[in-house]
Formats: structure tokens, C-alpha cells, sequence
């Protein structure tokens, strides 16, 4: 009683990303832009409430110094998923470990690394990837008790 999957995608490792796609130029763009303003409020200086709750919570720290007001441990990443195998749990945030979990349970579904300075508020989406093993599987359904 399911659609028609997709045809399989021949992949040869589950875990390795594929079909990256990098934001560097475009975060290079993005801070040329703001040093050039320097004053008002900008998209990535004015996160979406929710992003910098999730960064304070639930990110994980990069590594690095913030690109806008050069805070030292305040620049935080997170891995969002997508895909629509995922269904109900399309959009959410996952660990690293997760993902290599995930990448042998679903055929197809894409990651973005996205990081947010919890101090100043910059965010930029990284990079963006796709996981899984290439074996199409119908979409997850929820489970009872997200349904109340």
C-alpha cells in the first residue's frame, strides 16, 4: 500500500557523506557585508528565537572563535535533518552519533551544519550533506505518544 519507492542509489559507504554542498564563500560574502554596514540589525546577526535557544542547549561548541565579535567560546554548531523517509522527525536536531546511527537506517536524507554564536547572535548555514545507505524506505510515521 506504499507509492512507489525510488530506484536504489548504489552507495558504497552509508557513513560517508555525499553531495556536499559548502557555504564558505557565501559566510565569506555574508561578514564582507556586515563589515561594510557595521551598524543595524542583520539576517545573520538576528537569529530566530528558537536557533539560539537550541544553540544555548543543544549545540555543540565548534571549535573556533565567532567570525563577528571574535568570542572564543560562545561559537556553537548543530546538525538539523531533513528528508522524507524521516516523516514526523524530518527537521530535527541530531548528534554526530546519531547521524552514523541514522546513515545505515534510512536510504536518503539530508544534513545541515549550521553555527550560531550564542554572544552575538551571528548564524550561518556551513555546509549541507546527504547521508544514508541508498535503499529507499517508506516515511516514519509517528509513534502514538507524539500524537497527544
Amino acid at each position: 500500500m506504499h507509492p512507489e519507492l525510488a530506484e536504489p542509489e548504489i552507495v558504497k559507504d552509508p557513513f560517508a557523506p555525499r553531495r556536499i554542498v559548502d557555504y564558505t564563500l557565501e559566510r565569506r560574502s555574508a561578514l564582507a557585508s556586515l563589515v561594510l554596514v557595521a551598524t543595524g540589525a542583520s539576517d545573520h546577526l538576528d537569529p530566530h528565537p528558537h536557533l539560539l535557544r537550541a544553540a544555548r542547549n543543544h549545540g555543540v561548541p565548534a571549535g573556533e572563535r565567532c567570525p563577528w565579535c571574535k568570542g572564543t567560546d560562545s561559537l556553537n554548531t548543530l546538525n538539523y535533518v531533513y528528508g522524507d523517509e524521516l516523516g514526523p522527525y524530518s527537521g530535527r536536531i541530531r548528534t554526530q552519533k546519531e547521524l552514523a546511527a541514522m546513515a545505515d537506517q534510512h536510504g536518503q536524507f539530508r544534513v545541515y551544519l549550521v553555527e550560531v554564536c550564542t554572544s552575538c547572535g551571528w548564524n550561518h548555514l556551513v555546509r549541507s550533506y546527504v547521508l544514508g545507505d541508498g535503499v529507499p524506505r517508506p516515511a516514519l510515521r509517528a509513534s502514538r505518544d507524539a500524537l497527544d
